[in-house]
């Protein structure tokens, strides 16, 4: 044994040496990027493809770790190499499906599926993506029959039976909402108190919301009627659109207008740019902007407020990130933020912040079929007119309801 070791390094190698060293560094490389090492890993396959730029396995793994990345393009390109020698690659055909759902493409992600499954019908893995991609695609009708047939091949699979709740909870159209905010400070001053009841119903186009807002502060008691909408313009690309009405102009502006544009971009980005109106005895507008980056389950958020003012321009920040688990209906999230104003200007009270650094901590927690709950609570240090340093905390609770 010891001499037949020896041969295979000192002389030309023969094929079943030569096969073991390419086992051993796709194994190699799979371990670097399971220990997220995935730099490394990439660095020693795109070595071996470029002695070698035939071998499939190692150029689908290759695709694998660029879409845990979230470089889908680059992934689709060695993915699709694949394919076009081997239309039905064990691992390179389901990970083609995955880079096609996780860079929002359900349409080619549906046409994957639907191939392979003409070839391995009762295949768990190709009926669970197709159903997740006619999801994504709104055809919710046959990503049941999809789930459905998945469940006759496989009663025991959980995925299939939480996505298939799911689904027939995403047939309800309408969802209403009871939010609870109470705000105290470090001067003593009285707690400040807000109530929102709002009623959402999801439409072909898009969410619509309206909502109903009750504010105690100072001894004053407010009201705020809006509606607010979310319409999709075409795939990647969506709207948020508000109007609101205050009668008694106390603690709200007489009236708001709000309108933003979202547009998804590659890699997992998304910018946005809008405007927010005020209607105070001065009027406000607040321009804002935002950069997103989805990565796995991730997303990470900068977004910025710009007041223009006679004494000059006040600018704010603020930077998220959120955690998703499950199918996306659950997540915990946290904001820091910072300037004039770290949160949308939303009554007359918040106008008066003149600097301010916040946190924020966040979950939002499906904890029935039809039943979410959403609770924040923060701080923040504020310096407002006449009041310096000023402790400023928040604890906010919400109960959402499908039906």
């Amino acid at each position: 044994m010891a001499l037949v070791a020896c041969a295979c390094v000192i002389t030309t190698a023969p094929p079943a040496c030569s096969q073991e060293s390419d086992r051993d560094v796709i194994a190699r490389a799979r371990s670097l990027a399971i220990g997220n090492e995935r730099v490394e890993a990439l660095a020693l396959l795109d070595k071996r493809l470029a002695d070698h730029p035939d071998d499939t396995d190692a150029r689908t793994l290759y695709g694998i770790i660029l879409s845990w990345e979230g470089r889908y393009d680059d992934a689709r390109k060695a993915l699709d190499f694949v394919l076009e020698r081997n239309a039905n690659h064990g691992d390179a055909l389901p990970a083609l499906i995955n880079v096609e759902l996780w860079s929002d493409h359900p349409e080619r992600a549906e046409a994957l599926a639907s191939q392979a499954l003409r070839i391995r019908p009762n295949d768990a893995s190709f009926l669970m993506s197709r159903a997740r991609a006619l999801k994504a695609l709104n055809r919710t009708a046959d990503a049941a029959d999809a789930l459905d047939r998945l469940l006759e091949v496989d009663p025991t699979n959980q995925q299939a039976k939480q996505l298939r709740s799911d689904l027939k909870d995403s047939q309800r159209d309408w969802e209403t909402s009871f939010d609870q905010s109470y705000e105290w400070f470090s001067d003593n001053r009285a707690a400040w108190l807000e109530t929102q009841v709002s009623l959402k119903r999801q439409t072909r186009i898009g969410s619509v919301f309206m909502r109903v807002s009750h504010a105690h502060r100072f001894s004053l008691d407010s009201n705020l009627m809006e509606i607010e909408a979310y319409p999709s313009l075409r795939r990647g690309t969506y709207a948020y659109l508000n109007a609101g009405w205050s009668p008694d102009n106390k603690l709200y502006s007489a009236y708001r207008l709000g309108a933003e544009l979202f547009q998804g971009l590659h890699y997992g980005f998304e910018v946005s740019g809008g405007i927010r109106h005020f209607g105070f005895k001065d009027k406000v507008n607040v321009y804002t902007g935002s950069l997103s980056k989805y990565y796995r389950n991730w997303l990470f958020t900068t977004r910025t407020y710009v007041t223009p003012g006679a004494a000059g321009d006040s600018v704010s920040f603020q930077y998220a990130a959120r955690r998703y688990f499950g199918e996306g209906s659950s997540y915990i999230a946290a904001r820091f933020g910072s300037g004039g104003a770290p949160v949308q200007t939303g009554s007359v009270n918040e106008i008066e912040v003149l600097r301010s650094l916040s946190f924020l901590g966040e979950i939002n927690w499906r904890v029935a079929r039809r039943w979410t709950f959403n609770f924040k609570g923060g701080e923040s240090r504020e310096d407002r007119f006449n009041i310096p340093r000023l402790q400023h905390h928040l604890v906010d609770g919400t109960l959402y309801f499908r039906f």
